[in-house]
């Protein structure tokens, strides 16, 4: 009788889980960071000016590449629908987020039964809360490396083409989104893929991987057209030409240290990085690893493990001829992956066992995630400058001003001024009535200056150099140099500067080289 109504008792705690996941747009907010806001500007230069790009947010990993533009394209539907609206496109991530639990669903009943697949959805449900407030692409990743891994066990088991071709078109859009990962699992896949077609006489079905050429399709016609640009980057920096971003570790060092994040960090993703957690994971799936090889008798959970541990560790063993640090984006799509591993191993260790560690671990993520939530701030002023609601408020505390016509110039410690810049441009278009020139001085300048970063000094911000603040960047780069007329400062150390010059301060230029646009990305 459980087992009968144990799926409409799941999806109790699920919703409730979606819920606490739609928290901040309930408040009519998202997470609204640099990387963010920059995917914002990049869907509105898409919808405005029409730019229609071959290029995704820039990979932090290696200097001169850039991931593909499918999550732009992805969420442009909802951006154009919510008029520009971050809040908008925030009720779509929900949307996401929802549809991950679906796909996890699908994968873990269809390989596993139906039991399995609803564990794994609320596990993931509990895990991912944190993360629908802010999405970027690789969630995208996150989203369908399940069905990848589902179609392709599939294949491994039926030998049906088509399990394959979805295989290969599903990785191809997972390289969209994040190539950290995709590109790897892919590396894997072939040489894996060629021997098990060899040896069962199939080799012919290699032919599917051309239908990676549809979701590639962007990275080589932007190749194409300029020269081979990312690929000379890619060169550059596995040739060793290109240092940045690397660590200055010896091959025993980097080796111990991917040993240990392989183990740590790895698991560490759904335990919230608790280390006691991580630990208990680690000696119980090392346990059900051994019990499902011993016994050996279900076919597909043998080939299951066999897969998963083969692409996990090998991800991992390719992360050591990548001298930079392996930030935990880079694996995040491997969530999916070691949910539905540990719920197989329902199978293989005492029930007991296993249902009290799958609750101690769902308690924490929900704890984690209530720990979270209860810190949030719904009053905009006092909130982060991070957030939409911020930002937000800045731009309407500067379009509320009397003047019809004024210039403003942007200061993050970051230099680049993505978040509050969309805002600006946000109500820009929503009061049209007013003239506004961004970075051009005008008779009424804004200035809109962010504190300096309270978690630490940045070496790649002004606000790390000695001597060196706002205060400076105001004089030099946007020559000005007496006191503002009007000055408005938020709680948080947010700062609204306004100055009424006369002719000759207006055509005092300022410095032409400063970050304007997106085309730093």
């Amino acid at each position: 009788m459980i087992k009968r109504y144990l799926k409409y008792l799941i999806l109790i705690p699920i919703i409730f889980n979606i819920f606490l996941a739609s928290r901040w747009v309930i408040d009519g907010n998202i997470f609204f960071h640099t990387d963010i806001a920059r995917d914002f500007l990049l869907m509105e230069d898409i919808v405005e000016n029409k730019n229609l790009t071959l290029l995704g947010p820039r990979s932090g990993a290696i200097p001169g590449l850039f991931h593909g533009p499918f999550w732009l394209y992805l969420n442009i539907p909802a951006f154009i629908a919510g008029e520009g609206d971050p809040v908008f496109v925030g009720w779509f991530w929900v949307i996401l987020y929802i549809l991950s639990l679906v796909f996890i669903y699908y994968a873990g009943r269809k390989m596993f039964g139906r039991e399995e697949g609803m564990l794994a959805a609320l596990l993931l449900s509990s895990v991912t809360i944190l993360h629908v407030r802010s999405l970027f692409n690789p969630y995208g990743a996150l989203l369908l490396s399940p069905l990848f891994f589902y179609f392709f066990i599939s294949y491994l088991k039926d030998f049906k083409i088509k399990n394959l071709v979805l295989s290969f078109l599903i990785l191809g859009f997972i390289i969209q989104f994040q190539m950290a990962f995709g590109v790897p699992i892919l590396l894997l896949l072939m040489p894996y893929l060629i021997y098990y077609l060899i040896k069962n006489k199939k080799i012919i079905h290699l032919v599917s991987s051309a239908v990676l050429i549809i979701p590639l399709s962007s990275f080589l016609i932007f190749d194409l057209r300029n020269q081979f640009i990312q690929l000379k980057s890619l060169s550059s920096y596995v040739l060793g030409s290109q240092s940045h971003g690397k660590l200055s570790l010896d091959w025993f060092q980097l080796l111990t240290m991917r040993i240990k994040e392989s183990a740590v960090d790895g698991l560490g993703a759904i335990t919230q990085n608790n280390l006691y957690l991580t630990i208990l994971l680690i000696f119980v799936f090392i346990l059900g690893i051994f019990r499902i090889y011993k016994k050996g008798k279900d076919s597909k959970v043998v080939t299951f493990v066999n897969v998963f541990l083969f692409f996990y560790f090998g991800f991992w063993f390719f992360t050591i001829f990548f001298k930079g640090p392996v930030w935990n984006y880079y694996y995040l799509p491997f969530i999916p992956l070691i949910i539905l591993f540990f719920v197989l191993l329902k199978r293989a260790v005492n029930k007991i066992i296993f249902y009290s560690i799958f609750i101690l671990v769902y308690s924490f993520n929900l704890y984690t995630a209530f720990l979270d939530i209860g810190t949030y701030n719904p009053d905009a002023s006092k909130s982060d400058v991070s957030t939409w609601k911020f930002n937000k408020l800045v731009a309407q505390k500067v379009f509320d001003s009397r003047e019809n016509e004024f210039g403003y110039f942007i200061f993050t410690p970051d230099l680049y001024g993505y978040s509050p810049r969309y805002a600006l441009n946000y109500y820009q278009k929503k009061i049209l009535e007013k003239k506004v020139y961004p970075y051009e001085k005008k008779t009424v300048t804004y200035l809109v200056i962010a504190p300096a970063p309270e978690y630490g000094k940045d070496p790649n911000s002004l606000w790390y150099q000695k001597n060196t603040n706002s205060g400076i960047w105001r004089s030099n780069d946007i020559r000005i140099s007496k006191d503002p007329d009007f000055k408005f400062v938020f709680e948080n150390g947010f700062v609204i500067e306004k100055y009424n010059l006369s002719d000759e301060e207006t055509k005092l230029a300022p410095n032409p080289y400063l970050i304007k646009d997106i085309f730093f990305r």
